[in-house]
């Protein structure tokens, strides 16, 4: 049984309050971790926190399949007990990752086995209001929805400031001061704080990107009962660098289909549908689009594009102020098309709950924490990064440790099309819940090894 991490958690301390920027899913985990001891969290949410049927400007990508992976799951069930049984009851599909996906990886279809690690299939949209309903019902967290942060409150020069506080604006009111122990920033791309850092005197902030120029279109599909039987997810990878699209057909509340393709450096449509039918014929295969073809469409084609992986380097700063923290996609973005970002969200989580204590006492300086949960994003960046330097295109050095992940990753993906231990721990690996070495065993290693001097036919 998850244990949930406010079991044990000692009462908030009188007058102390945090300010957490964007109603995110960092931004309500990390909201409900600080609960735990603050007497008061606002959440500052630009767009409006209630409203679960609107567009939200804030996340341009929610109309698109995402994966909520296992590690991910255990954490947020810790935080917000009841969670994942709210999903299923709203709709969510439940589906075994090793027999209920119909898979298609490196050439070959996978045979099926029950892994027993599963993933709860839904909308990104129902996952983000069942997050806001669970933080809403938290006590000492406020909600000022329709508010945006304007500015920073330091006190004192840098390199020896703090964080006091942050000016908000509201169609209300106007702009304000709302006073605070701590803040931290869970905007997500469009974070404004390495320009508040630099003109607070705290100079440039080193961010890393990776440039893919990555898009990807979906459309909302009436599903077809006669395949429930069959699979639940419909999975096609490409081979890559051949091949540079990837296509899915994945369950969602309310009896639907998401249909996201997506790709590398432009290969991913626009949102004509005709458009859209194409590229999912121009997959590896053509399952998804033969299924797809005679399926009766219930939305317009959804469209995204991001230039690529991007990483901000708090870590590598000569000095940081005291009262602030970064998490989310304001402190890095992966490519989305490895499923990751709400996973890390949730990491970055867990490691505030596990060091809170220790920085409100003040022997562990805010800027060790801000260390860590940089660290917290370093083995999803390290797999993204490697992946998308396949591409001849992608700037970025190749030693001999990233042409290793390469043969292994490709040999990964064929031999765990009919062994059922590799597909096991590819599952468990990509999922956070097995350490990356148990890929590295030698009845792993040497199959793969075998398999890349006699192809299995």
């Amino acid at each position: 049984m998850t244990m949930s991490l406010r079991d044990g958690a000692q009462a908030p301390v009188s007058g102390r309050r945090a300010v957490v920027i964007g109603g995110s899913v960092a931004g309500c985990l990390i909201a409900a971790v600080l609960a735990r001891r603050f007497e008061r969290v606002t959440i500052v949410e630009k767009g409006d926190f209630f409203d679960e049927a609107g567009p939200r400007r804030s996340i341009p990508q929610e109309h698109h399949v995402h994966l909520l992976l296992l590690r991910g799951k255990q954490i947020i069930e810790g935080i917000f007990p009841g969670f994942l049984a709210a999903l299923e009851r709203r709709g969510a599909q439940v589906a075994d990752l090793g027999h209920d996906v119909k898979w298609y990886q490196g050439g070959r279809w996978k045979n099926r086995y029950r892994s027993g690690i599963h993933a709860h299939y839904c909308s990104r949209r129902l996952i983000d209001n069942q997050l806001r309903h669970h933080v809403a019902r938290v006590p000492g967290v406020e909600i000022l929805s329709g508010a945006s942060v304007t500015q920073l409150h330091f006190d004192g020069v840098a390199p020896a400031c703090t964080v006091r506080g942050a000016y908000l604006a509201d169609h209300d009111s106007g702009e304000r001061l709302v006073p605070a122990d701590l803040v931290v920033d869970a905007s997500g791309r469009g974070t404004r704080t390495p320009e508040w850092l630099f003109d607070a005197g705290f100079g440039d902030v080193e961010t890393s990107i990776v440039k893919t120029e990555l898009g990807y279109a979906s459309r909302i599909y009436r599903r077809v009962p006669s395949l429930a039987a069959q699979w639940q997810v419909l999975l096609v990878l490409p081979s890559v660098p051949r091949q540079r699209a990837m296509g899915v057909i994945s369950p969602i509340e309310g009896d639907r289909w998401m249909v996201t393709t997506g790709g590398w450096f432009g290969h991913f449509p626009g949102s004509d549908p005709d458009e859209f039918l194409r590229a999912l014929a121009a997959l590896p295969v053509p399952d998804i689009h033969d299924v797809i073809r005679d399926a009766e469409p219930l939305s317009t084609v959804a469209t995204f594009r991001m230039h690529g992986s991007r990483r901000t380097h708090y870590d590598r700063m000569a000095a940081w102020p005291g009262g602030l923290l970064v998490v989310g996609d304001a402190l890095s973005s992966m490519n989305p098309l490895y499923s990751q970002g709400m996973t890390i969200c949730a990491l970055e989580a867990e490691c505030v709950e596990r060091h809170l204590d220790a920085a409100l006492d003040r022997t562990l300086p805010l800027r060790d924490l801000q260390r860590m949960l940089c660290e917290v994003v370093d083995g999803a960046w390290h797999m993204a990064t490697t992946e998308d330097l396949r591409f001849p295109e992608t700037v970025g050095e190749r030693d001999w440790h990233t042409r290793f992940h390469h043969w292994f990753g490709a040999g990964l993906g064929r031999l765990s099309a009919y062994n059922r231990r590799a597909l096991e721990t590819q599952i468990g690996v990509t999922n956070l819940v097995m350490p990356p070495s148990r890929l590295y065993t030698p009845a792993i290693l040497s199959r793969i090894a075998l398999d890349s001097v006699l192809p299995r036919p």
